[in-house]
């Protein structure tokens, strides 16, 4: 009875040992998923980077760009799509510029990465510094483009003799409705006075178009005012008044006749 007890009580303690390594394995795992998880970059609610950010399109990792930096500044170490131009904000406290290149919340992120400067995209295009996004220098001489775009060109030729021309004989471009000027810009394959317009070119591959001015089958105007294409997606398409703006003035709509009304009259 005695070696049937010892027996007994091996047996269990054995039991006992295995179930720990058991509880071990499965804690040591999960620990390893949760570490896997928390390892992958990221942006937070407010577009700060988490664990060094998510993945540039290059393949960089841990760039500690900022989700505003990435929505203004077109850098290799963003994450694919993040650009968004300098006039859109990236979420409600985000900055910009309107529509005439005033400062909204301190306008867009600089190259440096800063962010409130206050800066104007006609001080941008005119002058070098790091406070303004990449790209947005054009030149000292710069002016606002005769075709309506909210960008900036070089004050050359007839562009900056008659600017109200809208870019000289023989230079096409569109308009602020997106119509072609003069025939159009130029084409990826290097034609010119194709006619064809901005949202063709936005909805269309098409080699007499401009190099990216592509955007989807289903590109439709910017409903943040800018003037580009971008896909037709959730309530962008859904309710393209919604933008990036206030509800949609309604003020002005007729009001519906009443029966009452009717009656009346």
């Amino acid at each position: 009875m005695k070696r049937f007890l010892a027996g007994l009580a091996a047996v269990f303690s054995l039991c006992l040992i295995l179930a720990g390594c058991s509880d071990s394995s499965d804690s040591s795992s999960a620990d390893s998923s949760t570490s896997v998880n928390a390892a992958a970059g990221s942006w937070d609610a407010d577009g700060q980077p988490v664990n060094g950010g998510p993945q540039g399109a290059d393949g960089s990792t841990g760039s500690n760009l900022t989700k505003d930096y990435c929505a203004h500044n077109q850098d290799p170490a963003c994450p694919t799509g993040s650009y968004l131009g300098v006039h859109v904000a990236a979420h409600a406290k985000s900055g910009s510029w309107d529509a005439n290149g005033n400062p909204v919340n301190g306008g867009p992120t600089g190259a440096d990465g800063s962010t409130g400067n206050g800066l104007t995209q006609e001080y941008c295009a005119r002058n070098e510094d790091p406070a303004c996004p990449k790209g947005s220098y054009v030149g000292p001489n710069a002016i606002k483009n005769p075709d309506g775009s909210h960008s900036y060109v070089k004050c050359e030729g007839t562009v900056c003799t008659n600017p109200n021309h809208g870019g000289g004989e023989g230079t096409g471009a569109w308009d602020a409705n997106g119509a072609a000027v003069n025939g159009g810009p130029t084409g990826a394959d290097g034609s010119t006075g194709n006619g064809l317009t901005q949202e063709y070119c936005a909805q269309n591959e098409d080699p007499a178009c401009p190099v990216g001015s592509y955007v989807g089958a289903n590109a439709i105007q910017s409903p943040d005012g800018a003037n580009r294409y971008v896909p037709c997606e959730g309530t962008i398409c859904t309710n393209p008044n919604e933008g990036g703006g206030g509800a949609p003035d309604t003020e002005d709509a007729p009001a519906p006749e009443t029966t009452e009304t009717e009656g009346g009259s």
